[in-house]
């Protein structure tokens, strides 16, 4: 009995050497593994900091969508339609009244962008980009267009309707339609400041603050 209860003490002994041992040996291979990992953990943290206009040009190419101001006008127009005009031979001649709804979308389109446009001050951690006007970026038909002649009332449904006299009184009512929006300077603006805000998102993801400036340089 004895001698059994000495065998399995120093059995068991030996087994506790080995787990010590084995628990030696993965304690410094991870201190290993950890080490290695530092050491080349460093040159990638050095390459993600260098902001240059280049990469941040990439960036907003990548990230940046245009965000656009809807205005829905509900536009009419008086149309002079000459003789031997490309509206139908019975419209001329007349005044002829079109009325419809026309969007009209502002935003500020990067896509013109440059490296040039982008100014990195390492020291001060600032990024200056120089930022388009807004403009107007598309216009189109909403809804049903009525033409009022001499000869009744005609409505044209679809915005791709292949009939010349819809497509003049379309061009009459798009051009109206951005002339008044136009005369909204305020609208404009806030377009600018939309993109801006996105940009400014962009921008100080990398660590850097963005400081707006014109396209025209001022």
């Amino acid at each position: 009995m004895r001698t059994d209860l000495l065998n399995r003490i120093s059995s068991m002994s030996g087994f506790r050497k080995t787990l010590l041992l084995f628990g030696f040996v993965l304690l410094a291979t991870a201190a290993l593994v950890a080490v290695v990992k530092l050491d080349f953990s460093k040159p990638v943290q050095e390459e993600q900091i260098a902001i240059t206009s280049l990469a941040i040009l990439e960036r907003i190419s990548d990230q940046y969508f245009v965000v656009t101001k809807s205005i829905y006008i509900d536009q009419k127009s008086e149309i002079v339609v000459d003789t031997g005009s490309k509206w139908s031979n019975f419209f001329w001649g007349q005044t002829v009244k079109a009325d419809g709804v026309i969007r009209v979308d502002v935003g500020v389109d990067m896509s013109q962008l440059t490296e040039k446009d982008i100014v990195v001050d390492q020291e001060a951690k600032t990024v200056r980009v120089d930022v388009p006007p807004a403009d107007i970026l598309n216009a189109s038909q909403h809804g049903d267009i009525e033409v009022e002649s001499q000869q009744g009332v005609l409505r044209y449904v679809l915005d791709n309707d292949p009939n010349e006299d819809h497509n003049r009184a379309l061009e009459q009512l798009i051009a109206a339609a951005k002339e008044s929006v136009r005369q909204d300077s305020q609208l404009f603006e806030d377009a600018r400041d939309d993109a801006t805000k996105l940009l400014r998102l962009i921008i100080e993801g990398t660590g850097y603050e963005l400081m707006v400036g014109d396209a025209d340089g001022e």
